[in-house]
Order: C-alpha cells, then structure tokens, then sequence
C-alpha cells in the first residue's frame, strides 16, 4: 500500500526540516511518497526544495489560499491513500504511518486519530492534547469534529472532495463536514496520536479568530438547521482541551527531531 504526504509551505525554514525528517524515518512504510508544495518564498526554503531528490516538488504562485496548493498536491498525489502534514509540524512517532496504512485494510475510506500541541520553540514540550472518540454522526450536530490534521483518506475519495479555497481559515472545517456527511465512506477512529502540532497555527492566531468565526457559521449554514449552536458547541469542545499542565516528551525519536530545529 502506498502513502502520499502532502506538505504545504510558504517561508517554513528550519522547522520544515524537522517536517521531512519525519515523514522520512516512519519504519515499515516501503512506498511513500513526500510532496511539497510551495508558495514563492523569501527566507531560503525553495532553494532548500532544489537540494532535495526524494521529494516531488511544486512551486505554487496561482493559489490564492494554502487549500488551493494542498489541492495541488492532491491532483498529483500517486499513494492509495493520502495525509497531510504542516511544513512546522512532525508525526508521533515512527510507526505512526505503519499504524495507519494497517487500518486501510480494513475496507476503511477514512482513518483519524488524535493529536498532541506542543510549544513552538520545544516540540519536548506538550501544551494541549486533542484525543478525539468513535464517529457517530450525531456528534456532529453538537459541535463534534475529527482533528483534521490526523485525518488519512483514500486517494480516489479525496479526489473527489477537493477543499474549497474561498474559506481560507475554515476551508478544513467544509472539507471533514463534507466527507463526515457522505454516507458511502466508512469511517475509523484510531485511537493513537498521528500528530504533534506547533503552538501558533493561521486558526489560533488572535487576529484571525473573528474572520474564523464567520467562516464556520457559513459553512454551518450548509449543513446544520442550528449552525450557530453548532458553531457555539464547537469552540466549547476545543476549551475543554486545553489543561493547566505541561508534559514533557522525550525519546530517541523526538530527540532526533530537535536537532533540525
């Protein structure tokens, strides 16, 4: 079973590096496939880009949003199945594909799991954890969503549910809503950590939180008699996974990954 990667960057040097040293030391992964897709940059990474071989390269200069250029990718993307990960962020673990693809052979269309937030500067440092639960579609309706960022899906399906770029905070909300609301695809909870995300992403930055709101009620709207509930249960969600605590995680693995930093 192949497994596509999709990275989009725009300036993400050196924390880009610790992205592909990621993807590059999963275990028991014989046939991935790493695309990069990059808008014009300013601090280096495009001519970091040309002294990698192993990667497939895009320079993106028509996307008007990052969802445009993950569409890019996507278009081109050769893997059975297909995941993201952010030029700053980094999986689990080293088996955390293996992990994944295992579930695939299930007759699954859709596998997600949970994710860990870390401090910008420290990827050791743990600030928050979303651990998600089982799917039933009635969740939805309460504000319930997968991370979007764990979730793995099968080419031919995401061919087909491309994001939509005139939502440039929101467009992964419209994209999951999309595959959760198809009654075709058969969907997996994997009950692991898939990713370790930076502190500081577009969708948490404070001036971005009202243009955020907005964008989810009208993406509610298409799906929900009761968007702004939906909407309000949501950010209540995303409170209650933020704790008074700091864990520390360390391992060869991690320990590997901070030297890039």
């Amino acid at each position: 079973m192949k497994i596509s990667i999709i990275t989009v960057v725009k300036n993400g040097l050196p924390l880009l590096k610790s992205a592909i040293k990621s993807i590059k030391n999963q275990k028991k992964i014989e046939n991935l496939e790493h695309i990069i897709v990059c808008a014009p940059s300013t601090d280096g990474t495009e001519e970091y880009l040309d002294t990698l071989s192993d990667v497939k390269i895009i320079i993106d200069k028509v996307s008007s949003t990052k969802f445009g250029s993950i569409n890019k990718g996507i278009n081109i993307a050769s893997g059975d199945i297909v995941g993201l990960l952010h030029a700053d962020d980094i999986f689990y673990d080293e088996h955390t594909l293996y992990n994944i693809s295992k579930e695939f052979h299930d007759k699954n269309d859709v596998v997600y799991g949970n994710v860990l937030f870390c401090d910008k500067e420290n990827i050791s440092i743990i600030t928050r954890e979303w651990i998600s639960s089982i799917f039933k579609k009635r969740k939805l309706y309460f504000g319930w969503m997968p991370p979007h960022t764990s979730l793995f899906v099968r080419n031919d399906i995401l061919k087909s549910n491309l994001y939509e770029e005139n939502y440039p905070i929101s467009g992964d909300y419209l994209f999951v809503l999309k595959l959760l609301h198809n009654q075709n695809i058969e969907i997996k909870y994997l009950n692991n950590c898939v990713t370790i995300m930076r502190n500081g992403g577009d969708s948490t930055k404070l001036r971005n939180s009202i243009k955020k709101l907005n964008e989810d009620i009208k993406i509610a709207k298409k799906f929900f008699k009761f968007p702004y509930f939906v909407v309000l249960m949501k950010i209540i969600l995303k409170i209650n996974q933020f704790k008074l605590f700091k864990k520390n995680l360390s391992n060869d693995y991690i320990d590997m990954l901070k030297e890039q930093d």
